[in-house]
Formats: C-alpha cells, structure tokens, sequence
C-alpha cells in the first residue's frame, strides 16, 4: 500500500472493503477519511457539525468503478474520452489505486501526499492539507513524453447541503458557461445561483465561489488555482432514479460544485512540463 514510513500522531491506516485501503485521520475538533481508490477524500466533519462531504450510503468501493460521493478525481480527461474510444467517462484516475507517498503533520493540520496512476506518458500525484479550518487539495499533472499532451480534470467535491432548496451559490454571476443539459452557451444570471431542475454545466470564472446553506446556517468558500473554469452538477429527480450507487431521493442532500479544468479550460502541456489543479475550501460565517 506504501513504502516503509513513520505516520504522524492522528493518522491511522485501515481497510476500506477488501482489497481497498483508507486513511483515517483524527486532529483536534475535526477528522477526516482518504480512500486509495481514487485517491479522493471521502469525508471531513468538524466535532458537532454536518459533513462538509456528501458520500452515499450506496456506493461501492471496488477497483475498477467510481465512488459516489466526497471528491472524485476526474483526470487525465473530464467527460467522455476525447476520441470516443470506449474509454471510461471521466478519465481513469478515480477509478484505479493510489499510493500513500507521503504523510506529516504541522501542529493540527495534516499533509498527505498520493501518488497516482499513470496514463500514457502522464502521471497524476495528489497532495491533502487537512485542518480545523478546511481542506486543501492540490492535484499534480506531468507530461513525460517527447511530444505535447492535453489534459482535462476536474476535483468533483460533492459538497452535503441541508436540503438543496436551501442552497444559493455567489461568485459566478454573469459568468459565460456551456449548459450541457440543453447543449447550449450561456450566461448565467446577475443574481447568486440556485439549482433548479437537472443541472450539468461548466461555468467560465477563476472567481472563488461562496456556497450558502441557510439550512445549516453555513457558509463555505470554495477557491481555486490553476483553473477558469467552475462545473455544476446535480441529477435532478429522474436521472438520480439511473444510478444504482444512489438513493433516489439523496439528489437533494448534496450539490456539486467542482474545481476544473473543463472544455474549454483543458490545459496542453509541452514535453516535461507539469500543471497543478487545487482548491482550497474553508468555512466563513454566515450572518
């Protein structure tokens, strides 16, 4: 599962579902779960509040297939394979292990370093700060090869709300985006949005997004680097009814709201070189 490494006080190694390992970590007044399938973060709570993460209580934790729920990484492509080749939606990154690299620990806020799987001549590594404040997730493209690469990505945050009617997001007002429910370029409106109906589309802003949950009386601000492009997405009551990994009717306990590098914000890199995709998420308070 890794190389031989001392693990900081807090972080304990276990067994997610055979043959799939996670990564506890408990500090003061938060805890937080890794699965190394994926790579991604399946949970993070503070002492006494909601999760910060939605994960279904259907999900399946089984190489070779996603994990519905906390932060899926899409890479080295978002949506369908560029070339429609039968190749799984969302690239290959969520779907495969990942090796714990790297674990410390700073006063109360962890870092832990994966890496990644390799597709072609790109590699994927991922590095976690995880504090009483929030969570930091930072993932690393390389381009190995001789010849330039395109690479798309997306961290997929499925972010627990109290009920979506009660969620409003600010930040992308006015912003250009590609609605790919009605396959259509918009933009979207000049007051905060809410979901309304299906919603699947990548709105163009390198703007940091505010999530209101009046419900929950929370407010997270979710900031990103390396990215100009922001996904939006929530099955709606119908398609939620498709996914057997779903309760139907948990399509309004969460909203995601995704850190990319989508459509047109896809990033070629030249021979050797690297891009980094991070989102920083830390809560505010709601007045």
């Amino acid at each position: 599962m890794e190389r031989s490494m001392s693990h900081p006080q807090g972080l304990t190694l276990g067994e997610l579902s055979p043959g799939v390992n996670q990564i506890e970590l408990t500090g003061d007044g938060f805890s937080a779960r890794l699965s190394l399938l994926g790579g991604q973060l399946l949970d993070y709570r503070r002492d006494g509040e909601a999760p910060l993460f939605y994960l279904s209580p259907q999900a399946t934790y089984q190489a070779g297939k996603a994990i519905r729920g906390g932060v899926p990484v899409c890479w080295p492509w978002f949506g369908p394979h560029p070339a429609g080749s039968g190749q799984p939606a969302h690239g290959v990154a969520r779907q495969q292990l990942w090796t714990l690299a790297d674990a410390g620990r700073d006063g109360e806020v962890f870092h832990v370093k994966l890496a990644g799987p390799r597709h072609g001549e790109l590699s994927a590594n991922l590095e976690y700060r995880i504090g009483p404040d929030g969570v930091e997730i930072a993932l690393h493209s390389r381009n190995h090869g001789a010849q330039p690469q395109t690479v798309s990505a997306a961290l997929h945050s499925y972010f627990a709300v109290s009920d979506i009617a009660n969620v409003s997001l600010s930040g992308l007002e006015g912003a250009p985006a590609h609605d790919k429910v009605g396959d259509a370029h918009t933009l979207l409106p000049a007051e905060p949005f809410r979901f309304a109906g299906e919603v699947d589309l990548v709105a163009y802003s390198a703007h940091p997004v505010t999530l209101d949950d009046s419900g929950w009386c929370r407010r997270l601000v979710i900031a990103s680097a390396g990215s100009a492009s922001t996904v939006l997405w929530n099955p709606a009551p119908a398609k939620a009814q498709r996914f057997a990994d779903l309760p139907d009717e948990d399509w309004r306990c969460f909203i995601c709201v995704e850190t990319a590098n989508a459509g047109d914000d896809a990033r070629t890199l030249a021979p050797g070189a690297g891009h980094t995709l991070s989102c920083r998420l830390h809560f505010s308070r709601a007045d």
